[in-house]
C-alpha cells in the first residue's frame, strides 16, 4: 500500500469514527425526549400480554351477588378473532346480558387525591352495549360491614375499601362491528367523606359492563385499557365534568 492510499484510508477511518460518536451522542440526546413525551399507563397489563393475559384483572367478584359467576364469560379472543389485536371478548350465555351482563375490572392502582387523570378503552361491541366507569376508593374505617359493589375485601396489601368516586365515560356505540375509542378526563377528588370524615381517594380502578335488553347469548370485544395522569398546562384549568 503507497502512502497516498494509506493517508486516504487513516482519513477515512477517522472520519467514521467521528460519524459514529456523533451517532451514538444523537441517540443518548433522543432518548430523553422521547421518554419525556411518553405517557405512562398507569394500568398494569392493560393490553394483555404475556403468558397470563388477564394477571392485573378482576373477573371473579364472590362478594357481589349478580357477579358470582361471571368469570367463565370473560375471556381472551382467539388470535384472529379481532385481527392482530389482543382482545378480551365477553362471550355471554342466553338470558345474562339482558339480567346482570359480564363485567372486567382492573386491580386498584394508586392514585393522588386532586389530579386530573385520561381514562381511555378500545371498544368493539358486537351483540351487546357497554358502559365504562374508573372508580376512586378509600379506606373503609367498617371493614366488618358486607362487601358488597361498593365495598371491597382486604386484598394484595390494600386494606378494606369503599368506593367513593365514580367518573363514567360516553358510552361506546351499542352493536358496533367497528373499532373505537371510548374516553374521558376527569378530575379525583381532594378529599370524601367516608363515615362522617374527611378521608383522600387512595386507589382507582377501570370498569367495564357489557348488556344489553335481550335474552340472546353474545359477545363484546375490548382492547388497550389505559390511565394516564395528565399534567395540568401553566394558567389553564379544564372542567373535569366534560370528556
Amino acid at each position: 500500500m503507497d502512502g497516498y492510499t494509506s493517508g486516504f484510508m487513516r482519513s477515512l477511518e477517522v472520519v467514521e469514527t467521528r460519524v459514529r460518536n456523533l451517532v451514538v451522542m444523537f441517540s443518548l440526546l433522543l432518548v430523553p425526549m422521547i421518554s419525556a413525551g411518553e405517557e405512562k399507563n398507569l394500568l398494569p397489563n392493560g393490553s394483555f400480554a404475556g403468558t397470563e393475559p388477564l394477571k392485573g384483572w378482576l373477573t371473579d367478584f364472590p362478594d357481589e351477588e349478580f357477579y358470582k359467576g361471571n368469570a367463565p364469560y370473560i375471556k381472551m379472543a382467539p388470535a384472529g378473532e379481532v385481527g392482530g389485536r389482543k382482545a378480551v371478548v365477553f362471550d355471554l350465555p342466553a338470558g345474562i346480558a339482558g339480567n346482570q351482563g359480564g363485567k372486567i375490572e382492573s386491580v386498584p392502582v394508586p392514585v393522588v387525591a386532586g389530579a386530573t387523570y385520561r381514562v381511555e378503552v378500545d371498544c368493539m361491541t358486537w351483540d351487546f352495549s357497554a358502559k365504562i366507569h374508573a372508580e376512586a376508593w378509600s379506606t373503609d374505617t367498617n371493614p366488618a360491614q358486607k362487601r358488597t359493589i361498593f365495598r371491597r375485601a382486604p386484598a394484595d396489601g390494600r386494606p378494606a375499601l369503599i368506593m367513593c368516586y365514580r367518573a363514567q365515560v360516553p358510552s361506546p356505540p351499542g352493536k358496533s362491528k367497528t373499532w373505537t375509542t371510548a374516553g374521558r378526563e376527569f378530575k379525583v377528588p381532594e378529599k370524601v367523606v367516608v363515615a362522617g370524615k374527611d378521608q383522600k381517594p387512595e386507589y382507582i380502578s377501570v370498569k367495564v359492563v357489557a348488556y344489553e335488553a335481550t335474552q340472546n347469548a353474545g359477545k363484546s370485544y375490548f382492547s388497550n385499557f389505559r390511565l394516564f395522569r395528565v399534567e395540568a398546562k401553566s394558567g389553564e384549568q379544564k372542567d373535569p365534568s366534560k370528556p
